[in-house]
């Protein structure tokens, strides 16, 4: 299945130092980010030394996964920047750090005026949900998203279309999500 790996064109401001995707932030998360059918897919490989319990993911980290691929999606879906304005996390099911890749995937769930409430899911390497997210966002104009936020244009995001077996993501993935 064909998904678009999408560029991270803050990589290129002096200081960028994000937790969830700075390639630089030796303590950050380093996540990439892929676009198909209007949502925002990560996976991502769980660190043993950001468990709170005994080989289970802290829940900070997921909500953090949940809020950057929700930052991603407002990014390249409606195409501005803005803010986190609420996050309300339900944790599912215990996520491993030892038992390989998670996956993340965020799409709209409702739009108010510049309000945009996103829907995003944390799945574990079997593809059991783990943690689910609504995120809301306070976005600004495109305007004001380029003044404030840096926002650079969605064209800057545009990526190479990829096959989602070469990054790891399984197609059932993508079928439960249909």
């Amino acid at each position: 299945m064909l998904i678009e790996k999408v560029k991270n064109p803050h990589l290129v401001l002096e200081g960028y130092n994000c937790f969830g995707c700075a390639k630089e932030n030796i303590k950050g998360l380093h996540l990439d980010f892929f676009l198909y059918d209007n949502m925002v897919f990560s996976k991502w490989s769980p660190d043993v030394d950001l468990q709170s319990y005994h080989n289970i993911l802290h829940g900070g980290i997921q909500a953090t996964l949940l809020d950057e691929a929700g930052a991603w999606w407002i990014y390249l879906v409606p195409a501005t920047a803005g803010f986190t304005s609420r996050l309300s996390v339900r944790y599912h099911k215990g996520v491993s750090v030892v038992d390989g890749d998670i996956f993340i995937v965020a799409k709209l769930k409702e739009q108010r005026r510049n309000l945009f409430t996103v829907d995003a899911r944390l799945f574990s390497n079997r593809l059991e949900l783990c943690a689910h997210g609504e995120i809301e966002y306070f976005t600004f104009s495109h305007d004001l998203a380029k003044k404030k936020m840096y926002y650079p244009g969605v064209d800057a995001f545009r990526g190479e279309l990829v096959e989602s077996s070469d990054y790891g993501f399984p197609d059932a993935l993508f079928t439960e999500l249909a």
